[in-house]
């Protein structure tokens, strides 16, 4: 069996004593029914895998006919892969994590200036009210990316939720006064599966409809994070949403393809194989 890291042995024996871990072909892998906050979407998670694995075509049709013998209301199976996988068809990427290095020069270049924009941390009431409205109008949106839309009335406590981390931090884009988008970090993040540290970029939004103007302020609170990140010693985690509509199925890909030439290194991918064809 193969030896993971020191991080990811502490996990997998955590997972084993609440009965989640399984072995297929000598290869272990953590499993279990999980459901989606959003949503109410039911699916078989696998959150960790030994690589191997995911070559193996008998082992992950193993997992959806798994899936399908649980009971009627999972309607996924989703597979958790470092970086480096690819799965096939009719395998496809819902969410991409990127990161980016705390020693960059990028990181500690500070953000570009834009005319008549400033980027400062939030600090009123008013600011939280809003940044809470542009979160859970990001969650319900990245939900419908996946094919279900999540109610507002449920986004917005897990918004608040999310807000009220003591090691968040948000910064503002104001034009002439006016807040025009947000990024929001949590400062003390930390990957369960392989114990590693990061500031975690949970959203960044622009709400401006000029688009060249849009993109200059999103890469402004962009670099703000990075900054931020870099003063703590601290990589950047952030992530992309992949559209599962056919007609926007390569949207995520080009955006991922991009940050790869801004510094950012893809970090694993969760993958989503549907267990009902219309979805």
């Amino acid at each position: 069996m193969k030896t993971a890291a020191p991080a990811c042995e502490r996990y997998l024996a955590e997972a084993a004593a609440a009965g989640l871990v399984e072995q297929a072909r000598g290869h272990r892998y953590v499993v279990g029914v999980h459901e989606d906050p959003l949503s109410n979407e039911r699916r078989l998670l696998v959150e960790y895998c030994d690589e191997e694995l995911l070559t193996d075509l008998a082992w992950l049709t193993r997992l959806v006919e798994q899936a399908r013998a649980l009971e009627p209301a999972v309607a996924a199976v989703v597979v958790r892969a470092p970086g480096t996988v690819r799965l096939d068809d009719p395998w496809q990427r819902t969410i991409s994590y990127v990161i980016h290095p705390a020693d960059s020069a990028d990181a500690a270049s500070g953000a570009p200036a834009v005319p008549g924009v400033t980027v400062s941390p939030a600090e009123t009431a008013q600011d939280e009210d809003r940044i809470t409205e542009w979160l859970a109008r990001a969650m319900v949106d990245g939900s419908a990316d996946h094919g279900h839309t999540a109610d507002p009335a449920t986004a917005v406590p897990l918004a608040r939720e999310c807000l009220s981390d003591p090691d968040r931090f948000s910064y503002l884009a104001r034009l002439g006064g006016t807040a025009v988008g947000h990024a929001t970090l949590l400062c003390a993040a930390q990957d369960e599966v392989t114990g590693r540290r990061a500031v975690e970029l949970v959203d960044i939004l622009v709400e401006l409809a000029d688009r060249p103007r849009r993109g200059a302020v999103a890469a402004a609170l962009t670099s703000a994070a990075l900054a931020h990140a870099h003063r703590l010693d601290l990589p950047l985690l952030g992530h992309v949403v992949h559209p599962s509509a056919q007609s926007a199925a390569d949207h995520g890909d080009r955006i991922v393809a991009a940050l790869l030439t801004q510094g950012w290194n893809l970090d694993h991918v969760f993958w989503r194989r549907s267990l009902h064809p219309s979805r």
